[in-house]
């Protein structure tokens, strides 16, 4: 006899309480690199570590009230859409350290790859050429109101579409405009949080630190950072209003916008760049023009180039091998 058999509990006449949470056709598009790491550092077996990681899937889609699930990982040999050739104010991620992992985590990774260790309800994709975070974004663009975004990397709150905010546990609706907001850490130390194409313009002011991405040098004079970008950009109503905004005042101090965006605009296809999606927010002529003066200046190294950088700065010019 059973556990709920003793309780006097008749197990087939319980409601399916997944069935009863799901909406139908929803498919939850997750970022699955931090679960990997988390799961890879807290157990000793692979068999195990693939099982935690199918019930952490399951968990996260049912708190998405979601019928399918995409689990996208970046290869540790990813070539990132090239954005290490950006030659943007600093290196991109060039912050981080080679630091010891977790034994289990390529494996892992490999091995949630392989169709015989997946559920039916999820698929699990290894991107070597673009981000994870570039193809959720994809996949967003492409399912629309049938997808829901769900990560702990903010970067992903550039999404229009579906947003599972994972500090809330609350799905928030599709935003073609979106929103900026200030929050608090637990620790007290001031974040920004939002949604939409206008957290993207937001990054583009402020920067990234966790990528080492710069962002504006200078705003009216003043080094930029999360407190100035959020007052300057707060009262926007349109992403044109947004976009023109941010390009202004890049072309003000003659920085070139091209390289920072390449290095924070997330993929809506696959021949997709940040050229593309700035264009398609009603640029005004002036801003179209510096554009192309941008793409015009030495942006990004060529294959054969090389450079070097130490401590997330450059230490030498670019030069040819």
């Amino acid at each position: 006899m059973d556990v709920l058999a003793r309780l006097g509990i008749d197990a087939q006449a319980l409601p399916d309480q997944w069935a009863a949470n799901v909406q139908p056709g929803r498919t939850l598009i997750t970022d699955g690199d931090g679960p990997a790491y988390v799961i890879a550092a807290t157990v000793k077996r692979l068999d195990t570590a693939i099982r935690r990681y199918q019930q952490e899937v399951l968990s996260q889609m049912y708190l998405s009230e979601a019928q399918w699930c995409q689990v996208h990982l970046t290869s540790s040999r990813c070539e990132k859409f090239d954005r290490h050739r950006v030659l943007a104010v600093k290196p991109y991620q060039g912050q981080r350290k080679s630091k010891d992992k977790p034994p289990l985590l390529e494996p892992l990774r490999e091995a949630l790859t392989l169709p015989q260790n997946w559920l039916p309800e999820f698929t699990v994709e290894l991107h070597r050429d673009i981000e994870a975070d570039d193809a959720m974004i994809i996949e967003a663009h492409r399912l629309e109101d049938k997808g829901v975004i769900r990560s702990d990397d903010k970067d992903l709150r550039c999404t229009p579409w579906l947003y599972h905010c994972t500090s809330l546990e609350q799905v928030q609706g599709a935003m073609p405009i979106g929103y900026i907001d200030e929050a608090f850490t637990p620790a007290g130390h001031r974040k920004m949080v939002g949604q939409g194409p206008l957290f993207f313009w937001l990054q583009m002011l402020m920067g990234d630190s966790a990528d080492n991405v710069q962002g504006l040098l200078k705003l009216d004079g003043k080094a930029c950072g999360m407190v100035g970008a959020f007052h300057a950009l707060r009262e926007m109503n349109t992403v044109s209003e947004a976009a023109n905004f941010v390009i202004d005042a890049y072309r003000k101090i003659e920085q070139n916008v091209i390289a920072e965006g390449w290095l924070l605009h997330l993929l809506r296809s696959r021949d997709d760049n940040f050229w593309k999606y700035a264009h398609s927010c009603g640029l005004s002529q002036i801003n179209q023009e510096y554009m192309q003066w941008c793409a015009k200046q030495k942006w990004r190294m060529l294959p054969h180039e090389r450079r070097d950088f130490e401590n997330g700065k450059w230490t030498s010019e670019v030069y040819e091998v």
